[in-house]
Parts: C-alpha cells; structure tokens; sequence
C-alpha cells in the first residue's frame, strides 16, 4: 500500500471490522490468499494485528495453503519472522522481470540484485515455496529476453511461474506514454511467437503447466488459485476485493471513505453485486474452467448443473470442428497449439 502510515492503520482497522462482519463464515476457509501486491509495505505491527483478527476465525495450521504477496524491495528479517510464526507457506513475489529497461518501462524499482537478496532471506527462513510473476510483451520485447527472465528464476529455484502478456490499463504511466507515442506496445504475433516458446521452455525445464499462464514444479500448482478456476465460493475482504459466494459475485467499494462508511454501518459498500442465474453460472464455470490446461471435466459438469454442456451450449460443437476445443477422457478443453487463442473460444460463453 503506498499511503500514509495513519491511512495504513485506519486501512486495517477497517479491515479487521469487516473480518469481524463476516465471523464464523470464515472458519471453513482452506485457503488464504493476502494480495494487493504490497502488503509487506505494511509495518510488521500492522500486520500483526491483521494476523490475530484472521486467526480467530481461521485455524492456521487447516489450512492447506496460506499465500501473501510482497515487492522484493519489502522483504525484511522481522517481515519473515513474522510470517513463519503465522504459518504462511507460500510466498509470491511481484519480480516482473530482471531486465532493467523493461523494469523501468514498468515503473519498478527493483533489480536482479534485489531480488536474489530477498530469495535469499527466504530461504533463510525455511520458505520454498516461492513463486515469480514475469511479464512479456513490454515494448519490443523478444523470446531471448524472456528466456533470460526465466532462467535467472529457474536458477534461484523458484518453484511457481506466472506468466503474463502486459495489459495497458487506463490511468498507468504506460497508458499515457501510450498516448503520447512514447511507447510502441509488442505486436500480437510477436508476443503469440513468445508465448508458445515459454511454454515450451518451461515444460522442458520440469514445469507443469497447468492454467493458461501459470507453471508450476510438481505438487506446487496454488491451490487458492484453483478455487477461482474451478468457480468455488470465496471471500474477498478490502477495498476492491472481489468475493463469490450464495451465486452472487461482489466487487467492494475502490474509495476508500465509501469503504470506510459502508463497514461502520455493517453493510459493505458494493462498487458491484451481481446475483448470477443458473445459465450465468454455467457460463462462468466455462469461461473459468477453460483456462486450466486439463479443461472442464464433463462429469462434475454435468452433477453440478444437471445437463451436459454440449447440451447447454450447442455451438460447442463448432469449436471443436474448428479444433478449437478437444474431447478427451470425459474432458473438454482448449488444445495447446490453440492456447494463445483462448479469447476466441472464451469469448463465446460471455
């Protein structure tokens, strides 16, 4: 969070309301995923009492996999030490990449020199299950730069890989040198010509790849991450964060007095609410389902909604004609030669 240390504290005070809003609904929690991006920034008091409010309603040691996000800038000694009497056993580190022009481009104000530092006091605090976010995509960016991204990972022993083309978003420092011609954005091909490479690479390298952008050692795929793509029930707490549970998805108030005032008056403010029909849930559970490398298992489908989805979506059929989707042992699901196309086939269900 980049704020002021009392915008900080009243943040998590705020935080630790709507956690007591929510109570025992939290204690069948499996997973806990701490993101933002930034949340190391805080101090490690701050977290300390983001911690102890978690921890009434959540057992800790249940869980089976517990993730925070952190900047390599942020990582301190008293952070890690923190984190492993809490029982966080995944951390995910928000590297973009070691080239410097590209990390300058990205606005970022880490280096490889950094990053190794706070690989290494990870490790020295018993943490291995490590994970890198890398994007491609950034200027006239290549496969060879990528490729030297994801060794310097490969090398550090880094167990997850996420994978991203960048995306321009409005009101980015990107975005406006966008608008200025600045800044030349990757042509489609090229970053196509990048994203089948990495696949590849990866795969030889020992990597499962297991959702569109993500890699994984074996036995390291995240499991919080599996219960977006699966369209499972979550909680999302905090600003922005979005949650889906009861078939209905939310999205909590960005503005932070909106916020504020929604959690004093014990009813949270919604920047979106959406209570989804049984036809909006099946289309989700493909859009979702679809990005996993395995697909949608038809059965499970078919229990869960009570019909086939060849059946509820007939156009399937000349996706699959097309080959842009597969059959295969009760699965359906996209066929890695087309994964670059995924939004062609995605787009469908919307």
């Amino acid at each position: 969070m980049k704020a002021k240390p009392p915008v900080k504290s009243r943040y998590i005070d705020y935080l630790c309301k709507e956690i007591d809003l929510y109570g025992i609904m939290l204690a069948d929690v499996k997973t806990l995923y701490i993101g933002g991006g930034t949340p190391l920034s805080l101090s490690p008091e701050l977290l300390l009492q983001l911690f102890n409010k978690l921890s009434i309603y959540i057992d800790y040691k249940q869980l089976s996999e517990f993730t925070i996000e952190a900047n390599p800038n942020d990582i301190t000694a008293v952070h890690l030490q923190l984190l492993r009497s809490y029982c966080i056993s995944r951390i995910n580190l928000g590297v973009q990449s070691f080239n410097p022009k590209k990390l300058k481009i990205l606005n970022r104000n880490h280096n490889k020199k950094t990053v190794k530092k706070a690989i290494n006091l990870l490790k020295a605090y018993g943490f291995t299950n490590i994970g890198f976010d890398i994007i491609f995509g950034v200027g006239n960016d290549s496969y060879r730069q990528v490729k030297r991204d994801l060794n310097i990972a490969i090398k550090l022993n880094i167990t997850h890989l996420s994978v991203y083309s960048l995306i321009i978003e409005d009101k980015t420092l990107i975005k406006y040198r966008l608008m200025q011609g600045k800044y030349h954005p990757c042509s489609d091909d090229r970053e196509a010509e990048i994203y089948r490479k990495v696949i590849y690479y990866l795969k030889k390298k020992g990597f499962i790849h297991y959702e569109l952008s993500n890699f994984a050692k074996p036995h390291y795929e995240s499991l919080h991450n599996y219960v977006y793509w699966n369209n499972e029930y979550y909680f999302g707490l905090g600003a922005g964060a979005a949650g889906y549970y009861n078939n209905i998805r939310y999205i909590n108030g960005k503005n932070l007095q909106s916020y504020f005032n929604g959690i004093d008056s014990a009813q949270p403010f919604y920047q979106e609410q959406v209570e989804l029909s049984d036809n909006d849930r099946m289309k989700e559970e493909m859009i979702l389902g679809l990005r996993k490398i395995t697909g949608i298992n038809l059965k499970k489908f078919k229990n869960k909604y009570q019909t086939d989805p060849l059946i509820a979506f007939p156009f399937i059929e000349k996706l699959i004609e097309k080959g842009m989707l597969k059959t295969e042992n009760d699965a359906i699901f996209i066929p890695e030669e087309k994964l670059y196309l995924s939004n062609e086939v995605l787009i469908n269900f919307i």
